[in-house]
């Protein structure tokens, strides 16, 4: 076969099968062309943050006992209960709440030892277990991470480390 006539039947095929493809070869079922972008599904919004709205604290009791620090974490809803002891020195002695920060989803309660108003001259010389309770309340859930800490004068000590 002669080259010209070969390269002529070739390229007139070619026209012909890209005829073909370009016109849609006569098919007219629609072709899938991906996912549909406003398929009214919303996309999801993320939580808020928890956000700190209050905190209490009360002294449960004060008895005569042992150098005990100690302080369990529970979540009742969105609010953090500690429920702790700390000691004191002598019978003058009480718990308040130090402080009650939040930052960056930890919590940190920090209970200390301070001398008590009503104490008066005459104190018993023993070491006191000081029983509280401190509440801390936050609106969209709680803290991701609770740390609470005791301070008898001596600078604050870690107790526990929890995610409630």
């Amino acid at each position: 076969m002669d080259r010209r006539t070969l390269l002529g039947t070739v390229s007139t095929a070619s026209i012909v099968a890209l005829t073909g493809c370009l016109d849609g070869g006569g098919d007219d079922t629609p072709s899938d062309t991906g996912t549909d972008t406003a398929s009214g599904t919303p996309s999801p919004t993320p939580a808020p943050n928890p956000t700190l709205t209050g905190s209490d604290f009360r002294v449960d009791s004060i008895q005569s006992g042992t150098q005990t620090d100690s302080a369990t974490v529970t979540a009742d809803g969105t609010d953090i209960v500690v429920e702790g002891t700390i000691w004191g020195q002598d019978g003058c002695q009480t718990a308040e709440l130090a402080s009650v920060n939040y930052n960056a989803d930890e919590l940190t309660v920090a209970v200390e030892t301070t001398e008590r108003e009503d104490a008066g001259d005459s104190c018993t010389q023993a070491v006191v277990e000081i029983a509280y309770t401190a509440t801390v309340e936050f609106e969209n859930g709680p803290p991701g991470t609770v740390v609470v800490t005791h301070d008898r004068g001596d600078g604050p000590e870690t107790v526990v480390t929890t995610s409630p």
